[in-house]
């Protein structure tokens, strides 16, 4: 197969090809009107499964076509990382496009979560963010790895319910907020004498910066020279590497920040939940913490935010783009902070083409070019993790106009070095790391750093630029940050509060046609309810009840994907095939583990699909086994195809779908409708005698009840087939029964590209038996009302030991089974929505069969 060296070239489908291809599911958010000033699907040209973006996203139309164009790029970069893991778990969000060991539960990483669910809430499928949260808030993600990265996961939850309105949800993840703060108010994080938070700047997700230069070098001081051949102190050397790349223990402005944002965000949803008493305790401890961080963290001397190395209490007095970082969260917001920010912006200090730089230009541990090959060093490579940040800070300055010389005009500026700091070859792409001086990514590896999630993009272009204010409410506030010399710009169909918003600026009335009248216009499920001629600031009432709205959309039905297995290729479900193309004899690199790990794109490098290249026979066969039979009504397949890149693989010539009865239950001979790129599904039909038509192309309504699917896929002449994802989509089980071989099995940590860690259970007789440190989670445990409150719940098992019964990874609950089937009965304060309900073996072989909630 050929390589494919542009993210533009995959193929656009056609209207035609859109409707023969039916969605797995009704989007959520299906019932609201929308408006139709732009040809949406104009703007997907060499994109992937447009039907996707036309489902998910806001479409945007500006002049800057640069940065209209890598919008677009980074809406796949969202679509490229949004990881199903399992029935009732739902959606994650992963930074690497490929599986890393050092990650967290289900592929997780703590640092760039708080980007992405930023960046998220700007979908229109709400459930992927609020799948992604509640694997923090419940799932235990920081739980079960322990404490990895810092973050501000508390301020983007809460920067979430800002703009989706849903302040029930919100409410409902409170006690979860408190647990995972809590996690990090421990002595090996939290300095009792300055009550500072530390970490070294490698957990804080910036390895290579000052503190380890000053403190890496001969007996503790500073680096004198970079390679120093390995030579002792006494002959010129002395370098502590190790030291230098993890740094020390530091008290950083970034983490620190992150805490204060922390527990304003806790007492703040304390306050929206009633309890006045938890909202004062948390805000005075962050009025505390912030006073502890002015008193140690700013330097008088540069009047900026610095590192100090715990214990030592070196003072690292040197700029380091994290001093831009406490402003965004609230902090330091007052003349004389922005007197400082401002020093910093100048050739000398941090501006560069494609900075800002991660630490000052004329630091003398400053590097333009690295000095070593690894990825990842902060010592003044521009950062999209840091950069989309320092955005932040510049945007809410210049809209409040509070500086001479962060204004609108210098934001956008440097916006506009980010769009192009966010290009490969003249084609949209973000890796990890972008020279500072030179138009070419520093951290850029191949299967690992490609479309790399670890910034925010779209958030910047709605908050900062369009200028929206997200709050709690009745209202709309906006203030732009919009150029002076865009004549027009159109924001379609964004979500808020329930409703889809659309914005149009047009400055005469012509741009847009339609009779449209000049200056901003701005409409709510297709109708306009402002309007004003000029570009200013924006505050008015939207015309709909935002509470009720919003609460219609969260309570959609989020459908389910049962063949999706975190643990692929182990327990099940399992896709298994009769060929796998291994060039060697060997190892065979497209392996159909890969069709059901949740993981979904169309590149052929970055890889991730199966396919029979290169097989002996013209079709293939895919054998797919549940944990037990269901109740189904389609399959879908992600069909790749790189015919028109040059290479080799193209939609199949024809696709069967038989049940375990071998009853033919979909056929497509010839597969004239299969869309390349693109999820395509098969809706099952009745099958009939003799008669091959038995698949319809839309919903028929026709389900089978199976745990077995086998299809076959014929190639075309001349090309291969293969499948990046196979999806079966289910509606929600509301309960209340859940039956144990649904759940997860095992530990994430350190699992990758096929290998097992840690799984010590089975699913046999219909349920599941655990081994030693076993342990089985069920996601999506609901009382019957699907509010709060104190229910039984019945534990349906049997064997030999005891487990513990573990509520949101936060209480715990011990039951016995001596060896003849029973049923356990524990009581539990489940939460509003859906809980995780984690059970663990403690002793013996225990067997759980379900879990049942009663009432």
């Amino acid at each position: 197969m050929k390589i494919s060296l542009s993210v533009t070239s995959l193929l656009a489908i056609s209207p035609l090809a859109r409707t023969a291809n039916p969605r797995p599911y009704p989007p959520a958010d299906a019932y609201l009107q929308t408006t139709n000033i732009l040809n949406h699907s104009s703007y997907l040209e060499g994109l992937d499964d447009p039907q996707w973006y036309l489902d998910n996203i806001p479409f945007i139309d500006t002049p800057d076509k640069s940065l209209q164009e890598v919008y677009y790029y980074r809406t796949s970069v969202i679509k490229r990382h949004l990881k199903w893991v399992a029935e009732g778990e739902g959606w994650v969000v992963t930074e690497f496009i490929h599986p890393v060991s050092w990650s967290s539960k289900f592929q997780t990483t703590p640092d760039s979560a708080p980007h992405q669910v930023v960046e998220l809430r700007w979908l229109r499928d709400l459930n992927c963010n609020k799948d992604v949260i509640q694997q923090y808030t419940r799932g235990g993600v920081e739980k079960l790895s322990g404490i990895t990265f810092t973050h501000y996961m508390h301020e983007a939850i809460l920067e979430h319910a800002q703009a989706t309105g849903d302040i029930p949800f919100l409410v409902s993840q409170l006690d979860g907020l408190i647990a995972m703060y809590e996690l990090w108010n421990t002595n090996s994080t939290l300095d009792q004498t300055t009550g500072l938070y530390h970490r070294t700047p490698l957990q804080d997700a910036q390895e290579y910066s000052l503190p380890g230069y000053l403190v890496g070098g001969p007996s503790g001081h500073d680096m004198q020279v970079w390679d120093d051949f390995g030579l002792s102190a006494s002959m010129g050397g002395g370098n502590d590497y190790a030291l230098i790349w993890s740094g020390p223990e530091t008290y950083r402005p970034s983490q620190n920040a992150y805490m204060i944002a922390g527990a304003r965000a806790i007492s703040q949803v304390a306050s929206l939940a009633g309890n006045d008493s938890l909202a004062l305790t948390w805000g005075a401890y962050a009025d505390n913490l912030t006073a502890r961080m002015e008193a140690n963290l700013y330097s008088q001397k540069l009047s900026f935010w610095i590192d100090v190395v715990e214990g030592s209490n070196l003072r690292c007095e040197g700029r380091e783009l994290i001093g831009y970082f406490p402003y965004r969260f609230g902090i330091g917001m007052n003349a004389t902070v922005i007197r400082g920010l401002e020093a910093g912006l100048t050739p000398e200090h941090f501006l560069t083409e494609f900075g800002p730089t991660t630490l000052e230009q004329d630091n003398a541990y400053f590097t333009a070019l690295k000095n070593t090959t690894y990825c990842c060093m902060w010592n003044g490579q521009s950062w999209p993790f840091s950069t989309s940040v320092y955005l932040i800070t510049l945007a809410r300055i210049a809209r409040e106009n509070l500086s001479e010389v962060i204004t609108p005009a210098f934001f956008f500026q440097e916006f506009s070095k980010y769009t192009r700091t966010n290009y490969k070859d003249g084609v949209p792409y973000t890796a990890e790391s972008h020279y500072p001086t030179i138009d070419m990514w520093s951290g850029d590896s191949t299967n690992h750093s490609e479309h790399y999630f670890h910034s925010t993009y779209l958030d910047n272009v709605f908050t900062n630029l369009l200028g929206i204010v997200p709050d709690f409410g009745n209202n709309l506030v906006l203030q732009p940050l919009i150029p002076a010399n865009w004549s027009y710009f159109a924001i379609e169909n964004l979500p808020y509060h329930g409703s889809l918003l659309s914005f149009v600026w047009d400055q005469n009335g012509t741009h847009y046609g339609g009779n449209r009248s000049a200056g901003l216009s701005i409409y709510s499920n297709s109708t306009m309810f402002h309007h004003q001629t000029t570009l200013s600031p924006v505050n008015c009432t939207l015309p709909f009840n935002t509470t009720s709205a919003a609460q219609t959309l969260t309570n959609q039905p989020e459908w389910q994907n049962i063949l999706a297995n975190p643990n692929s290729p182990y327990n099940l479900p399992r896709i298994s095939a009769d060929y796998t193309l291994s060039l060697n004899g060997d190892i065979a690199p497209y392996q159909a583990f890969k069709l059901n790990d949740g993981l979904l794109w169309y590149d052929t490098t970055p890889d991730n699909f199966w396919t029979n290249n290169q097989s002996r026979i013209p079709y293939s066969t895919l054998n797919i086994t549940l944990q037990r039979p269901r109740t189904i009504s389609s399959v879908s397949l992600a069909i790749l195809d790189d015919a028109a890149r040059g290479g080799v693989v193209a939609c199949p010539a024809g696709i069967r779908v038989l049940d375990r009865k071998g009853e033919t239950v979909a056929f497509r001979n010839p597969w004239t409708d299969c869309v390349p790129n693109a999820l395509n599904t098969l809706f099952f039909a009745a099958p009939t005698a003799g008669d091959s038509s038995n698949a319809s192309t839309l919903d028929t309504g026709y389900t089978i009840e199976t745990d077995f699917l086998q299809i076959i896929l014929s190639d075309q002449l001349r090309y291969t087939t293969a499948v990046s994802e196979v999806q079966i989509w289910v509606p929600p089980n509301m309960g209340p029964r859940y039956e144990a071989e649904d759940g997860v099995i095992g530990t994430f940590i350190g699992s990758f590209e096929g290998r097992a860690t840690g799984l010590n259970g089975t699913i046999e007789g219909g349920g599941v038996t655990l081994g030693a440190g076993g342990w089985v989670e069920l996601a999506g445990v609901r009382t019957a009302s699907g509010e709060a409150g104190k229910t039984s719940v019945v534990v349906v098992g049997g064997g030999e030991g005891t487990v513990d019964v573990m509520l949101n990874w936060m209480t715990n609950t011990t039951v016995s089974f001596s060896g003849t089937a029973a049923n356990k009965t524990v009581e539990l304060d489940l939460l509003r929505g859906g809980n995780w309900v984690t059970i663990f073996q403690r002793s013996g072989t225990p067997f759980v069969d379900a879990v049942v909630v009663e009432g």
